[in-house]
């Protein structure tokens, strides 16, 4: 195999520079506009938009794809449309406990009596064993996790729609072991027997 003469005459300079003793600066750098660019600093004014921001809003109207906006203004309105569209069974109410043990736990306490761990030193929530609670709808509840109430912050950007409506779910397995119905007690009577 016979090398052309010109390229050799070509790669000998470059293997030369890549031997240089300077290793801090590059002797050739490859699409240098790729490693020097302008680093945008979030809440700063950039040239390279017209309004001299970092970020643009998105146009009006425009929904986020993924993202399905909550409508409902009132509890009330909330319990009226929306019902759980989940099933109650057991692959749902242990997707709630773990999500209830995350985020509601800390206030509500293991059985929604508002006693958690975290509840001395603040407000204390809303039992949900109270008499309000258990007349709630599920759309009511889904409304308060989404949006708050009272000292209950919104815990939409933790908990996904789906994830709630297992909470609720799981919320009604707490209300219905502390609030057994008769049937509830001969069928446990039963069971023992």
């Amino acid at each position: 195999m016979k090398l052309n003469r010109s390229f050799l005459l070509t790669l000998i300079p470059l293997a030369l520079a890549g031997c240089s003793r300077q290793t801090e600066t590059p002797v050739m750098q490859y699409m240098p506009h790729m490693s020097n660019t302008a680093i945008l600093k979030a809440q700063r004014g950039y040239d390279g938009l017209g309004n001299g921001a970092s970020v643009m809003m998105p146009p009006e109207n425009t929904i986020a794809i993924g993202h399905k906006p909550y409508r409902f203004e009132t509890p009330e309105e909330a319990d009226a449309k929306l019902k759980n569209p989940l099933p109650m069974n057991r692959v749902n109410l242990e997707r709630g406990q773990k999500i209830f043990n995350i985020y509601c736990i800390t206030c509500h306490g293991p059985r929604g009596l508002g006693d958690g761990p975290v509840v001395d030193p603040f407000p204390i929530p809303k039992s949900l064993q109270s008499a309000d609670m258990l007349r709630w709808g599920d759309g009511h509840i889904f409304h308060v996790i989404t949006k708050g109430q009272g000292i209950m912050p919104s815990y939409a950007q933790q908990v996904q729609p789906e994830d709630r409506w297992a909470v609720i779910h799981y919320i009604r397995a707490l209300q219905r072991a502390q609030n057994p119905t008769d049937e509830d007690v001969r069928e446990l009577k039963k069971q023992k027997n």
